[in-house]
């Protein structure tokens, strides 16, 4: 391995042709700070042309998590300053996600541990996506009053009710779960990670049949999808167009087999804010119907307007600042209904 150079969080080696992005901030499961979206996007610039390196690899070097997210916290304190750092942010966040989308040689991705919210986004861009038994997927957003963004409302909405599903709920998926949603490519055991990253390395040729090739030997079917299994269930309650009828039908469900589920997702959706669940239902319905480029415009317009009308100052103030869990979520929201109205309208 040539020599690696740790920055703004992020570890840049190259191993053969093999440039390699590690996301380096453990203490905070490598949540995205502005500086590591900066990082990333700066080396794709610096080997877009670099005839050395002709594949990427992004990674992760904690143990627990690829990435945890986007850095919650940097945003609440950049509002509460009154300054548009948050959105400068955004911005950045976004022309990575589009810097990596169209990136001319192979970008690949190691999942191992945690892929939540930001982390998830950024998997999703990338162009072969590898996942080991241990990762744990989600969109947590509507925990802290905010709504699943980064491409969710492409990516998520492309799995029609199970998308609505892990949209308003947040709750977490397995790999085997993912890979029979088609939300990553391969399923290589966390074991063999380093040995496939090294086979890779060696190809005369990184171009992507070569790597999806090669990473084939390597692959092991996970165990079966427990979401599988609940496709059905989750069909029946999330097919419905408002979040009081799905609540009302999770209430309503009267096979015994199922009453556990659904009394344990509508507890969850409960302690949710209503104008997060009612704004992910929206995107997960509209986005069926719009190119990615689309939605991510779409996520662009509405994160903006949703510091000043949404829930997620109340959210991070009580989940993360204060920690006393007690979120007092608006009741209700004429003006963001009516601005959401708007701009699906227009998408």
């Amino acid at each position: 391995m040539n020599s690696m150079n740790i920055e703004n969080n992020i570890a840049v080696s190259t191993q053969g042709a093999l440039g390699m992005i590690t996301l380096d901030r453990p203490t905070h499961l490598n949540a995205l700070s502005l500086s590591m979206i900066n990082g990333i996007r700066n080396q794709l610039d610096l080997w877009r042309d670099d005839a050395n390196v002709q594949a990427v690899l992004i990674n992760s070097n904690s143990p627990k998590a690829f990435c945890a997210g986007g850095d919650i916290r940097y945003l609440y304190d950049s509002y509460q300053a009154g300054n548009t750092d948050y959105q400068d942010y955004f911005a950045a966040e976004y022309s990575m996600l589009t810097a990596i989308r169209q990136f001319k040689k192979p970008i690949l991705v190691f999942l191992d541990g945690y892929v939540l919210g930001g982390g998830f986004g950024l998997a999703q861009a990338c162009h072969i996506i590898v996942s080991s038994e241990k990762s744990r997927f989600a969109m947590p957003e509507t925990a802290i009053g905010f709504f699943p963004d980064v491409g969710a409302t492409h990516f998520l909405s492309r799995l029609d009710d199970i998308g609505v599903y892990l949209a308003m709920s947040g709750e977490q998926i397995s790999s085997s779960d993912a890979l029979y949603l088609d939300l990553i490519d391969y399923h290589v055991p966390s074991e063999r990670l380093v040995e496939l990253q090294t086979a890779i390395s060696k190809l005369p040729h990184l171009n992507k049949e070569q790597i999806e090739q090669t990473i084939a030997r390597f692959i092991t079917n996970p165990k079966e999808s427990e979401l599988m299994k609940l496709a059905e269930v989750i069909h029946a309650h999330f097919a419905y167009q408002t979040v009081k009828e799905i609540e009302q039908s999770l209430a309503n469900e009267n096979n015994p087999e199922h009453q556990a589920w659904t009394q344990k997702i509508l507890g969850i959706l409960q302690q949710r804010s209503l104008v997060a669940k009612q704004t992910s239902l929206k995107l997960q319905q509209v986005g069926r119907g719009l190119s990615l480029e689309q939605c991510m415009q779409l996520e662009r317009d509405l994160q903006n307007i949703w510091f000043d009308h949404g829930d997620l100052m109340e959210g991070v103030r009580a989940l993360i600042i204060d920690k006393d869990k007690q979120p007092k979520w608006q009741s209700h929201n004429p003006k963001l209904v009516q601005i959401l109205e708007n701009l699906t309208a227009f998408a």
